[in-house]
């Protein structure tokens, strides 16, 4: 994630001075740190300890507890606003996740869902999918995507929606490797497919986009 994304879901779910904030699936505290800036008083939920600690550290006047998506620990309509990116699809139920989310924002609050568009819109995870890494293949992959079955399926309220570029720029090949190596799959070969993204300085760029959506509790 970026500052640019960061600020487009801020924005548009109108995050700001005094603004009650909670981040699901909050990892490090980057955006809870960048919300504070904004004047927020920020909360975050987390499944992994060192991310709690870590996100502490970010913002150590922040309330970060250790929780899952799907059960969380505060109290019907405590925030203004619910933000995740990034998060929600890889929850264990969606679903109940996103319920969760209406359940602790209050009536007239809004709940803030950011996460990588569809391949079409993403060429790394297009060219990850091509090379087979971590075992994901294009006939693999789902024909919808969760969350906007989630969304539709549940009746929020969608107040806005947007895309934002978020290019994926890797220094060199050894990155790249190394890139490549977390996501399952290296070999010269798939340097050479990699070829098409590679800049004439040596960098490679690939375009991508995030997609949001502002959600209204609905019904």
């Amino acid at each position: 994630m970026t500052a640019a994304v960061w600020a487009a879901v801020a924005g548009a779910a109108g995050v700001g001075e005094r603004t009650s904030l909670l981040d699901l699936g909050c990892g490090d505290g980057a955006f809870c740190a960048f919300a504070a800036r904004t004047g927020a008083i920020v909360h975050g939920v987390d499944v992994e300890p060192d991310a709690i600690a870590l996100a502490l550290e970010a913002v150590p006047v922040g309330d970060f507890r250790l929780g899952l998506m799907e059960s969380l620990p505060w109290a019907d309509a405590s925030f203004d606003v619910v933000t995740s990116f990034n998060a929600v699809q890889y929850a264990l139920d969606p679903e109940l996740a996103l319920a969760e989310a209406r359940r602790v924002v209050r009536t007239d609050g809004r709940i803030a869902i950011c996460k990588w568009g569809p391949p079409a819109d993403n060429e790394f995870f297009a060219f990850l999918t091509s090379i087979g890494a971590g075992g994901v293949r294009g006939d693999s992959l789902p024909a919808s995507d969760p969350v906007e079955d989630a969304i539709r399926s549940m009746r929020f309220e969608v107040l806005a929606a947007g895309d934002v570029p978020t290019p994926i720029e890797i220094a060199d090949d050894a990155a790249l490797d190394i890139s490549l190596s977390r996501a399952g799959a290296t070999s010269a070969s798939t340097l050479r497919a990699a070829a098409p993204y590679r800049q004439a300085d040596g960098t490679y760029r690939f375009e991508n986009r995030q997609r949001y959506w502002i959600l209204g509790r609905g019904g």
